[in-house]
């Protein structure tokens, strides 16, 4: 049988991959395969492209290989093929020292499937390339190409699987396991909670293992360490701060613990300021009479800050807010509430501190000595 004239059986092109001699698979070539399967294209820009996800697929200073587009088999050796899953792997091993990185652009929004997800494009200068950081509130997805909104371009969505970087779960994964990307993964993280917070109204959960330091710094450190310890997930809400969880409060005190709770005392100051601070040192000798232990901001504040002015006053009442969050409960002391107190009601019943209301006759009840000038010594 012999072939027609003007037929010829169409080309097959494959990826000659060899190693790079500082590579550790150096001395290795062969024909790239992957998932145990050698790569065939029928047309040159298909795996052209595959050629430039694999390049793109690095976070050091050294590619692990170099790759051509060949005809196969062409001149080279078709029994031999190198596998794309361990070149991924040792071009993935990231170099701490070039990791410096700057975000060039924030992207937040519905991606069509309604997962809300916060993109961060973060360029990595020493490599002189972009990586994209992905988060929602299950995990993070580190792309070398930007496959949820494809603002490059690249048309990545539908090869995801060639431009995947890092898959991390929240619940599943270690944080320093993504050391020294972490910082960037945080900043990506604390971009989407803010956003989301901001676009629900509601609460992000997350486990607290990962909560980013932004929000750790105005979180209750007690109540961080005890999730970590018992792989809790903490809840953030609009403006960054972190709920406290109701079962955290009521956890039973170790019998080594003979401490009082900590009582934070809202009682009215503005009015009659001399009559109200009166009231408010009767209030915590009641809660001291209870085998409590009262903390009072607007008895110790107004020791060194003018209420008057209103800076001074925020002042006050912003440090006041950072206290009670490490108290156990919240007493509500008087017969109105204040719209400062309302505020600390506020706060307390968002952080899952217990709140009480304590009457004036409840405290005047007490058969309590004098509080003004007690004659105390007290160091």
């Amino acid at each position: 049988m012999t072939e027609r004239k003007g037929i010829h059986p169409p080309k097959i092109y494959a990826i000659w991959a060899e190693a790079r001699p500082e590579s550790p698979m150096a001395g290795l070539s062969g024909f790239l395969s992957e998932n145990s399967r050698r790569l065939f294209f029928t047309e040159r820009g298909d795996a052209e492209l595959k050629i430039r996800d694999m390049e793109a697929l690095r976070l050091n200073r050294h590619p692990a290989a170099e790759y051509r587009c060949v005809e196969y088999p062409g001149e080279y050796d078709a029994e031999r093929s190198i596998q794309a899953e361990l070149l991924k792997t040792i071009s993935l091993q990231i170099d701490p020292e070039i990791m410096r990185y700057e975000v060039t652009d924030r992207i937040y929004g519905n991606t069509g499937g309604g997962c809300m997800v916060g993109t961060l494009a973060v360029r990595l200068p020493y490599l002189d390339k972009t990586i994209w950081i992905n988060c929602n509130d299950e995990g993070v997805t580190i792309t070398s190409a930007d496959y949820v909104w494809n603002e490059d371009d690249s048309g990545s969505w539908e090869r995801y699987e060639d431009v995947v970087m890092f898959e991390v779960n929240f619940r599943d994964d270690d944080p320093q396991s993504m050391w020294p990307l972490l910082p960037a993964i945080h900043e990506a993280l604390a971009y989407t909670i803010q956003r989301e917070t901001e676009y629900s109204s509601g609460l992000f959960s997350i486990p607290a293992k990962w909560l980013p330091e932004t929000y750790r710094r105005g979180a209750d450190p007690a109540y961080l360490k005890w999730a970590e310890e018992m792989e809790q997930s903490v809840e953030v809400g609009v403006n960054g701060l972190v709920v406290n969880d109701p079962s955290y409060r009521h956890q039973p005190r170790r019998e080594t613990d003979t401490q009082a709770k900590v009582v934070y005392i809202a009682s009215p100051l503005s009015g009659d300021v001399k009559r109200n601070l009166q009231f408010a040192r009767q209030a915590c000798r009641y809660a001291i009479s209870e085998e409590m232990t009262p903390f009072c901001p607007h008895l110790l504040y107004t020791q060194m800050l003018d209420d008057s002015n209103p800076e001074e006053r925020q002042l006050g009442i912003d440090m006041g807010n950072r206290m009670l969050k490490l108290c156990d409960e919240l007493w509500l002391c008087g017969d109105r509430i204040s719209p400062g107190m309302a505020g600390e009601k506020e706060l307390a019943e968002r952080l899952g501190i217990p709140v009480r209301s304590v009457g004036v006759e409840e405290i005047q009840s007490m058969n309590l000595s004098h509080t003004e000038g007690m004659g105390m010594t007290m160091g």
